[in-house]
């Protein structure tokens, strides 16, 4: 009988071949919240790499996906005909699953609390035929979502006012069968997603890469023994990051880098900001560097272009500074009129960025040409670049340039350029925000002989060569093969009572009790502080020894800038495990001897701080904070 070339059973489908080796055995799964279709940043970088892996490696990669708007959309059809991922990766989403699994497989979903069967008085009266409906406050807050089955039928209330009914606080999420029963609830969203990872990743050996990091804020808390967990930090650790204003951790990765211990490996793509985090104990030893890969563009140094013809590859938005590139082309044609600069992104600074243009006396000289596919190959033409961003990750636009034989010219902002480029040899870096330098350095690049720029756009392409995509995949596989699959210790019983804390101008020392511990040891333990507003962070190192944790806490870890009530917490880590525990306070045991920390009890019992802009003048003795009811 003849076999259909078409059928599955006469294809030989890659992932029934030996694996190459470049990456440890294992199931490989990136996890994110979503993939947009402008294909921007970290999506972009996702998808590369995990087809890099399946392609290199000769093995199948899933993108795992929670976002409910992803429910439907055909993504990795779509992805796969516009040559975005390889064949060999998926694309799967937690509520596509979730409203095409059997019931026998959504039983397998276990929930984290007694499933109520009252629960169903809380269902929506169903307005359409949509597979969402909402409640909301007066001020248009959500307060529930109720999820339908492709079929029609009832399939998760997301309750989120629990606690008083029209008022956000308390949350019950409860999944149901088709005969409308509820089979499992949870308390958190979180706890939520981890059953649904549960369900697909099983038991088998895996290693989840999450490349978000609002994701990263709640999956550190999904340890196990069978999960390699690493997260990939794409972008500055640092609020107002490019300003010089370093007191405080992102706002939108608070959450994350304050538990950069839960996870098994951290990766920077820069050595230069894994050494900065490092000298922040943000984490003890999980940070590693692994830089994103750039495409060859097969640049060809000998290739003539107009000396004055440059481009730039950025969103018009205030973070990218395209002004500063505007004013200094604006200043280079006073003395070399021929300069013209090619601008590709679009953003919200179009308008702001057009006058600018016209104000300098440079219209039809400076280009804004909005969003265009395939940007980069423009560099093929183009006999300079320029970057002029407050921060960066590590910026591709750089890599891709080079890789065309473009030389670049960037301001040496955190973080990326200074890792790349060596200047004047393949390329220049300029201080960043001085657009007299960025001026004076392209009018440098102007006046090199041909021979000069020839060696410069060869080295160039030789250094990109240093980030492609073979080289990197074998970096990913080398610190992947450093993890060791070791038992997770979970103290579900510690509890850490404060012993004696004295704070004095100098900072604070303090004894803390440790209890629960059982057969753990830990190899490192630290203080930890958090603020209760804003994302002020930090910790000490402290010693653990019989149950004794003891630690001096620097007043210079306790910059001016930090103001308001600080928490205080012990972390004990020990390769994969790491445990923390707020510490329980007592007012026999804290002395305030000045300086800017007046340490309390609060009403539930924890032990905390008040910060105040000047020195606190106390003699010694608790402070008398019963008033404030913070946790």
């Amino acid at each position: 009988m003849d076999t259909d070339p078409r059928s599955t059973s006469a294809r030989p489908f890659p992932h029934r071949f030996p694996h190459r080796g470049l990456l440890p055995e294992g199931r490989y799964y990136t996890l994110t919240w979503g993939i947009g279709y402008d294909f921007g940043g970290m999506t972009t970088v996702a998808l590369e790499r995990s087809s890099a892996f399946a392609r290199l490696d000769n093995r199948r990669v899933d993108i795992l996906t929670l976002s409910p708007e992803l429910k439907g959309q055909e993504r990795e059809l779509e992805l796969r005909d516009e040559g975005r991922i390889d064949r060999r990766v998926k694309v799967q989403n937690l509520w596509q699953d979730l409203t095409t699994w059997s019931d026998r497989k959504l039983r397998r979903m276990i929930g984290t609390e007694e499933a109520d069967p009252r629960s169903t008085a809380d269902v929506l009266q169903r307005t359409g035929q949509d597979w969402s409906e909402f409640r909301r406050d007066s001020e248009k807050r959500l307060l529930q979502v109720d999820r339908y089955h492709d079929r029609g039928h009832l399939l998760v209330v997301d309750r989120q006012d629990m606690k008083k009914r029209g008022r956000r606080g308390g949350r019950r999420i409860t999944l149901f069968d088709r005969e409308q029963k509820a089979i499992a609830q949870w308390s958190t969203a979180r706890e939520f997603y981890q059953a649904w990872l549960d369900v697909v990743i099983g038991t088998r050996k895996t290693f989840l890469i999450c490349d978000s990091a609002f994701v990263g804020t709640f999956v550190h808390e999904y340890r196990r023994d069978n999960v390699m967990l690493c997260q990939v930090v794409h972008s500055h650790h640092l609020d107002d990051a490019g300003d010089g204003v370093h007191r405080t951790l992102a706002e939108g990765k608070f959450g994350l880098l304050s538990n950069l211990d839960a996870f098994d490996l951290v990766t920077t793509l820069t050595d230069e900001q894994r050494r900065d985090m490092d000298e922040l104990r943000l984490t003890t030893d999980k940070l590693r560097t692994v830089p994103n890969f750039t495409v060859d563009l097969h640049g060809d140094p000998t290739l003539l272009r107009p000396r004055g013809r440059g481009a730039m590859i950025a969103r018009l938005v205030p973070e990218k500074r395209v002004e500063d590139a505007i004013t200094a082309i604006a200043h280079v044609r006073a003395d070399n009129p021929d300069v013209t600069l090619d601008v590709y992104g679009e953003g919200e600074d179009r308008p702001r960025l057009t006058d600018l243009i016209d104000e300098s006396g440079v219209t039809g000289a400076i280009r804004l040409h909005g969003h265009t596919t395939g940007a980069k190959s423009k560099f093929h033409t183009s006999s300079f670049s320029l970057l002029t961003s407050r921060f960066e990750g590590l910026p591709l636009v750089v890599l891709e340039s080079m890789s065309a034989g473009c030389i670049p010219i960037c301001y040496a902002m955190d973080y990326g350029p200074a890792d790349i480029i060596e200047h004047g040899v393949n390329g220049f870096t300029v201080r960043p925000g001085d657009v007299d330098a960025l001026t004076e350095t392209i009018l440098q690049f102007l006046s090199m002989s041909d021979d000069e720029v020839r060696t410069m756009r060869q080295r160039a392409i030789e250094r990109a060569a240093d980030f492609s995509e073979s080289a990197i995949v074998q970096r990913w596989g080398k610190v992947l093969a450093e993890q060791s699959f070791t038992p997770i210790v979970h103290l579900d019983e510690l509890h850490a009572q404060l012993r004696g804390a004295e704070a004095t101008a100098t900072g604070i020392r303090l004894d803390v009790d440790i209890s629960g511990l059982g057969s753990f040891v830990p190899e490192a333990a630290y203080v930890s502080w958090k603020s209760r507003a804003g994302c002020f962070y930090g910790r000490a190192a402290a010693s653990c020894r019989n149950g004794l944790v003891s630690a001096t806490l620097p007043a210079a870890g306790f910059p001016d800038g930090v103001d308001g009530y600080l928490d205080f917490s012990v972390d004990l880590i020990d390769g994969r495990s790491f445990n923390r525990a707020r510490i329980a306070g007592a007012d026999d045991a804290i002395a305030n001897q000045g300086g800017r920390m007046e340490l309390y009890t609060t009403k539930p019992g924890n032990f905390s701080a008040r910060m105040a802009h000047r020195p606190v003048d106390v003699t010694g003795g608790s402070a008398d904070l019963t008033s404030i009811s913070s946790s």
